[in-house]
């Protein structure tokens, strides 16, 4: 998952600059739709982001880095009451809602998502790095 500009700046500032960077609390899984680019999400804009149908981010935790930080424990959303669309991109938030993107990826394929539908990443499949 590569990073995205707001956390790359955010270290570099930290590391080159003395400049505080206070990592978040706990971090967030968001689920974003085809019509987004990968450039929009690394970017922050976060208008393609999955809405409505009891979509909501799901808190991951992961394990220590070893080639990055995996995901610990599946990361299941709540059973879609409504169509979600296509879903193609992830990306790991600092906050349950709004907030900074952390990191994204593109899914390996595309995933619909329609009514009683539920997605999820199992252990293992969530991997970010600054490789």
């Amino acid at each position: 998952m590569p990073l995205s500009t707001y956390l790359a700046n955010a270290l570099a500032n930290h590391v080159y600059r003395n400049t505080a960077y206070t990592s978040p609390t706990a971090t967030y899984s968001a689920l974003f739709t085809s019509t987004a680019t990968l450039a929009q999400i690394i970017a922050g804009t976060l208008t393609n982001e999955v809405s409505g149908g009891a979509y909501a981010r799901v808190a991951v935790t992961f394990g220590a880095p070893s080639a990055g930080v995996v995901n610990n424990s599946t990361v299941t959303y709540a059973t879609a009451t409504a169509g979600w669309g296509t879903i193609r991109f992830v990306a790991e938030m600092d906050a349950a809602t709004a907030g900074n993107v952390l990191s994204v990826a593109q899914l390996s394929s595309d995933v619909v998502i329609s009514t009683g539908n539920q997605f999820q990443f199992n252990s293992g499949s969530l991997v970010a790095s600054f490789a």
